[in-house]
């Protein structure tokens, strides 16, 4: 009973609905964009003239100049990649982990099956603990911990890392690999997911390729494979927009498989029991 011998009103569930699509977004979106300003970047390089500086956009009316290195067309091309691709890995990589935040915040939402809560509380204080916790994990851990929430578990961790390893080659070293990027072996292996399309031709895979011809009767059949990159020290680390291309669809169908293995399940949200 309250002060005025009225009954508290009854505590009520208010259901939140959870998305798989918002957790795929990041992954989806970033892999689009960078793939996008990849095609048009690289696309620009072949079609221009690299063995001098570009001239100065007609619009501007002061321009400042200053004593220019005299690059080759291949030196001036690294350069312009060696600016370029960093950044889009990094997307890429700000991308993935961002879907898989989302992924561990969908999964602990799903375990709770229902919260109990202030009715004056926001949502985003009420999520706020949940958001915070992915935040403060390293990518090892937060797959990990979103792995034992998921269907089937997801292999990332390799694909991850080699974007970080070409970032920071490209960013900090020009593109050389240096002693810091190679193994005891002394070689730089990068893994990247890729989709796979092949034939069946006498009992062996027979990857397709541009102009093959198939015969009648023959099946193309498509699976995610792995394609591996050496490089040893001194090495130039070049990444062309075809294997960029396959990278940004990996992190895609990452997304994709991540969202496709969330569990099923609803939250509601619900008001503590008034105190007697």
């Amino acid at each position: 009973m309250t002060r005025e011998g009225t009954l508290p009103p009854e505590p009520r569930d208010f259901p939140i609905q959870l998305n798989p699509d918002g957790v795929a977004a990041p992954a989806r979106q970033a892999a689009m964009v960078c793939r996008e300003v990849i095609d048009l970047y690289f696309q620009a390089l072949d079609s221009t003239d690299l063995s001098k500086p570009p001239p100065a956009s007609t619009s501007n009316f002061f321009r400042f100049s200053s004593p220019a290195p005299e690059w080759s067309t291949i030196e001036r091309r690294a350069v312009h990649e060696n600016w370029i691709l960093p950044k889009a890995f990094q997307e890429l990589m700000r991308g993935v982990r961002a879907s898989l935040e989302e992924a561990y915040f969908f999964a602990q939402l799903a375990s709770i099956g229902r919260l109990q809560v202030r009715s004056s509380s926001t949502l985003g204080e009420i999520l706020a603990p949940f958001r915070e916790k992915a935040t403060k994990m390293n990518f090892p851990s937060l797959l990990a911990a979103v792995n034992l929430r998921l269907d089937t578990p997801l292999e990332f961790a390799d694909a991850f890392e080699s974007m970080q390893k070409a970032r920071n080659c490209l960013e900090h070293r020009n593109g050389v690999v240096g002693g810091v990027d190679v193994d005891v072996n002394g070689e730089m292996r990068l893994r990247f997911p890729r989709l796979k399309g092949f034939v069946l031709r006498g009992g062996h895979e027979l990857e397709i390729y541009r102009d093959m011809f198939v015969e009648a009767g023959e099946k193309i059949f498509f699976r995610t494979d792995v394609r591996i990159r050496v490089f040893r020290a001194g090495d130039r680390l070049t990444i062309t927009s075809t294997d960029f291309d396959e990278i940004a669809f990996a992190c895609s169908q990452f997304a994709t498989d991540l969202a496709a293995r969330l569990p099923k399940v609803a939250t509601a949200l619900t008001p503590p029991p008034p105190k007697p």
